[in-house]
């Protein structure tokens, strides 16, 4: 059970960092400038975000697991479309030249942790996530088990963006917008996927 709800908190940490933003531009460019160690530590500003928002649902959650529980399938089929929309919307989006550019200055970890925190997808996606996954995650029955999918989340958003960081570094004399797209249209389909697992699983 401890490695259930870790592996799925390391997939739900996956599928949130993964889709195109601020954060994930801020950690491109800086791997492009500085390497992958800054970039990495810029990433890991996003990962204290998002763990954060992902504590404030899962603990609020847990308190009305009971109401939750009715409206089960109504909630995994919002938490699974959620997903696909915004995996579907990542796959489609496209980097321009302009996001290449170095950024002014080295990005910080309080940078992108505050980009995270302030931008209201993030609540709202933890939100349908765990709603949906609510009657898989049980996370109000035990004090322990949001701790370790809030463990889960860390380790999954730490991983996408060493990930990204070293793929950049790795790349960035051959980088373009293209290469970007790839990357950006992969991590799209798997967020989609995750999405369309949830909805399997509410017609099941």
């Amino acid at each position: 059970m401890v490695a259930f709800l870790m592996t799925a908190g390391v997939a739900i940490g996956l599928a949130m960092a993964a889709p195109l933003g601020p954060v994930n531009l801020i950690v491109i460019r800086t791997a492009l400038n500085l390497g992958l160690r800054a970039a990495f530590m810029a990433g890991l500003g996003a990962v204290l975000g998002d763990v954060l928002m992902a504590s404030i649902a899962a603990f609020g959650l847990r308190s009305i697991q009971h109401t939750i529980s009715d409206y089960a399938m109504l909630l995994q089929i919002v938490g699974g479309l959620f997903l696909v929309i915004m995996g579907v919307k990542t796959a489609r989006t496209h980097f321009a030249s302009s996001d290449l550019t170095p950024p002014p200055h080295a990005a910080r970890l309080g940078l992108t942790f505050s980009l995270t925190v302030t931008n209201p997808g993030t609540a709202l996606g933890f939100l349908a996530v765990f709603s949906a996954m609510a009657n898989v995650l049980q996370l109000g029955q035990a004090p322990y088990r949001p701790i370790l999918v809030l463990a889960g989340v860390a380790a999954g958003g730490a991983l996408w963006w060493l990930l990204l960081s070293v793929i950049i570094s790795k790349l960035k004399s051959r980088l373009s917008t293209l290469t970007l797209d790839r990357i950006n249209r992969w991590s799209g389909v798997c967020v989609a996927a995750f999405g369309f697992v949830l909805l399997l699983r509410a017609f099941d």
